[in-house]
């Protein structure tokens, strides 16, 4: 009777499997593909110069943590801080952001990690910093069926020793 009983939850674990797994996994394909589209976006406003749609990637509370430390809380504290980089240091800067890999913790979750590149960059003097290489690690969250960005942290790891 066990027996019987055990395999008959078998048959039943296994049709769940093969029905609703598919779903999943095109979920989490459609879901990777949106986050990979919202990057997209980013770097092709930030090399706009378009803080202002830059900005809309972040949740109204989201912040992000720049390599050099300077912390931004808030959408629009992320806009004000754009523009005034826009118009200073970064101004005609470009950047190359590549996600290597996101995850999905939950299904309005996501965590990416990328790396990029930045060129265009110059020192007060106007000489060229040259291209500056990082990591991100960026959460976000879907609202209202559209990612977030409300958490995003870069850094320069520092040249290697020799």
């Amino acid at each position: 009777m066990r027996e019987k009983m055990a395999s008959k939850i078998y048959v039943i674990l296994f049709f769940c499997l093969i029905v609703f797994y598919p779903a999943i996994c095109i979920s989490q394909g459609q879901n990777e593909a949106e986050i990979r589209a919202r990057v997209q976006e980013y770097e092709n406003a930030f090399n706009r110069g378009d803080a202002k749609a830059v900005a809309a990637i972040y949740d109204i509370n989201g912040s992000h943590t720049y390599a050099n430390g300077i912390i931004n809380r808030g959408r629009i504290e992320v806009e004000k801080g754009l523009i005034e980089s826009f118009a200073g240091p970064m101004k005609g800067t470009q950047i190359k952001l590549t996600p290597e890999v996101i995850r999905f913790p939950a299904s309005n979750v996501a965590v990416e990690e990328a790396s990029f590149i930045l060129t265009g960059l110059r020192m007060p003097d106007g000489t060229d910093v040259g291209p500056m290489k990082g990591l991100c690690l960026a959460v976000y969250h879907k609202q209202n069926n559209e990612w977030f960005a409300f958490a995003v942290q870069c850094m320069v790891p520092p040249p290697p020793q020799n």
